[in-house]
């Protein structure tokens, strides 16, 4: 009897669980076409936080992606569970399993390879400063324009990257920290701040991954214990009808 409520218990939690990341993916599926698709979408990100088109459109494809995975994977938890079927539950185990790895995978790569990333990173910076901010095309000059506003910084290696002729996010207002009185703009190179940035967002990002593994993991967990009482339940089922046919 106890087993029976415990089970109970478990099949609903984890088609509440898959219900609730089936309806996350539904919405991120929605807002990332919404925003690819709707050019008053792009206006409004653009007016509320400055954000460049490409990456708010590489957030949009982003968003879809994960939101399509989200999807295909509530939907084998909420069938399996409710229906306590095992290849359902099955290839739901099989699909966090896959998730979680993956996930721990690009954890430990992007740990080892962090040194390699931040000089990539300063490599490529160092590569735009090359050019004169007027001969970049309109797509870089939109990243340079997005790192100088973002981090109230001239110049990719070098505050004198654009001279003589600096683009406005250079300029500044003397009151503000890191702002020259005399040129009236900004007294840093961006490349160290775009790398410090990028530290202080891995910390977060860390976060949120761990948070979302060790929810990956408790589903793992409720299905393993959902599809193993199937499965008990399915073969007591055989050998009572087995039993029966000897009697008969």
């Amino acid at each position: 009897m106890a087993e029976g409520v415990g089970m109970n218990c478990v099949k609903y939690l984890l088609f509440f669980f898959n219900f609730l990341f089936w309806i996350a993916g539904l919405f991120l599926v929605g807002v990332g076409i919404w925003i690819r698709v709707d050019d008053n979408a792009l206006a409004i990100l653009h007016n509320l936080d400055g954000l460049d088109e490409t990456v708010v459109y590489a957030g949009a494809y982003a968003m879809i992606g994960i939101g399509a995975v989200a999807l295909v994977v509530g939907f084998f938890g909420c069938c399996g569970a409710i229906m306590e079927n095992r290849c359902l539950l099955g290839t739901f185990f099989v699909c966090l399993f896959i998730l979680l790895i993956a996930e721990v995978g690009v954890g430990i790569f992007a740990v080892v390879m962090k040194p390699e990333a931040e000089q990539f990173l300063k490599d490529g910076l160092d590569k735009i400063a090359e050019k004169k901010y007027q001969d970049l095309d309109k797509e870089l000059q939109r990243l340079v324009d997005f790192f100088q506003k973002e981090f109230k910084c001239c110049g990719m290696n070098d505050t004198t990257n654009w001279a003589p002729n600096y683009p406005d996010t250079c300029n500044c207002t003397p009151a503000g920290d890191h702002c020259d009185a005399v040129t009236k703009r900004w007294n840093k190179p961006c490349d160290q701040e775009v790398i410090d940035n990028l530290n202080k967002n891995i910390v977060y990002i860390g976060g949120g991954a761990l948070g979302v593994g060790l929810i990956m993991l408790l589903g793992i967990i409720l299905s393993c214990m959902l599809c193993c009482h199937v499965r008990r339940g399915g073969d007591e089922g055989t050998r009572r009808l087995l039993g029966y046919r000897e009697f008969v």
